[in-house]
């Protein structure tokens, strides 16, 4: 049986001080067993015994409560060579469920009052009050395992709560390249016959909205199979308000005017709210491409105060309407409510309002 240091520094510690206490022990005149090679026998079984805890705590409790009764019924004197009791309930109620933790300390109260009753022939109070101690040793394991168990639950939530935010980082980056390369391949598709040499312009900007989606893919990808996700870090640094920038170059390339004003220190701004904001700009600037019409502008407008509160509004006028080869796929609606779920995840709120027929206006405050 492969025994863990720790069990085995256990069962030394409980045996080393069944030897030290037990050497000590001088029954008072007429009263008890003197200290004899049996004594000596079934105090260092406990310990030993204690060894099986993890594997077979069954096995164990049945072994030191033999031991404790052999002990009381040949009459020795209390002792460290009772210690293997206490210390085997509680690991018995760390171990194992409730009924069978409680079905051992039960077992135990028994052999100590039989035993007692044996060697003397009547319980006295000692061997009564051993229900007591019996039923704490076994609370003592079962209260160390809930806890375990729940700090287990915790990091479990916490891993899910980031699987939950790479999955909507996955959402939102996906979702923009898809936009991008929907109104580039629209645009394509409306030049090809009447300006063949701008179709180059739109499958460059193609091409590298989904060179960059895929370059985030794998780093969100490399997270999840390199851990959970919560200690794993992706290889690609967190999009924040630092990088609004790349949003509003790459929406002028795609035909959308944008015109972006950023004051305030983006620098110290905490980093989940920074890139919750950036998300919020990047989804805005993606439905902006999705439903606005022909002819669409947008405007950006991010201020974080002195006392770091943070304002984030996007508004677009809506365009005019589409020509026929320009054609876009409806959205879901999942984009608000993933913003609006990253927005409020981080202590803030968003308000999304219709300005025009084609028009939106979305603001995100924190602080």
């Amino acid at each position: 049986m492969n025994v863990r240091r720790r069990d085995l520094l256990l069962a030394l510690v409980v045996a080393g001080l069944v030897v030290a206490g037990t050497s000590h022990i001088h029954p008072d005149a007429g009263h008890g067993r003197p200290i004899d090679a049996w004594a000596w026998i079934c105090g260092l079984a406990g310990a030993v015994a204690l060894l099986g805890w993890r594997r077979l705590p069954l096995a164990m409790v049945g072994i030191v409560a033999a031991e404790v009764f052999a002990y009381q019924a040949l009459n020795y004197p209390g002792g460290p060579a009772l210690l293997s009791a206490p210390v085997a309930l509680v690991l018995l109620g760390y171990r194992a469920r409730r009924p069978i933790a409680f079905a051992g300390a039960v077992l135990m109260a028994a052999v100590v009052i039989v035993g007692g009753v044996i060697a003397r022939g009547s319980m006295d109070t000692v061997d009564a009050v051993s229900t007591g101690w019996v039923l704490a040793a076994v609370l003592a394991g079962q209260i160390a395992a809930a806890q375990v168990e729940r700090r287990e639950f915790t990091r479990h939530q916490a891993a899910t709560d980031e699987r939950l935010r790479i999955a909507q980082d996955l959402h939102d980056s996906v979702a923009h390249a898809m936009a991008t390369i929907n109104v580039q391949a629209g645009v394509a598709g409306h030049l090809l016959d009447r300006k063949p040499e701008q179709v180059r312009v739109a499958l460059e900007a193609i091409r590298t909205a989904s060179s960059e989606v895929l370059d985030e893919l794998g780093a969100i990808v490399s997270v999840l199979r390199d851990g959970n996700g919560v200690d794993a870090a992706p290889r690609a640094p967190v999009a924040g308000l630092d990088r609004v920038a790349e949003l509003v170059d790459r929406a002028g390339a795609d035909g959308l005017p944008v015109d972006c004003t950023i004051t305030g220190d983006t620098v110290h701004v905490l980093p989940a709210r920074s890139a919750a904001a950036y998300r919020v700009v990047q989804e805005a600037l993606s439905n902006t491409r999705r439903h606005a019409g022909e002819g669409a502008t947008a405007m950006i407008r991010v201020s974080v105060g002195s006392d770091h509160a943070i304002s984030v509004t996007v508004v677009d006028d809506g365009g005019r309407a589409r020509v026929p080869a320009i054609s876009t796929a409806p959205g879901g609606g999942l984009g608000l409510v993933g913003m609006r779920e990253r927005v409020e995840s981080t202590g803030g709120r968003l308000q999304v309002e219709r300005i025009s027929p084609r028009g939106f206006r979305v603001e995100a405050k924190w602080g």
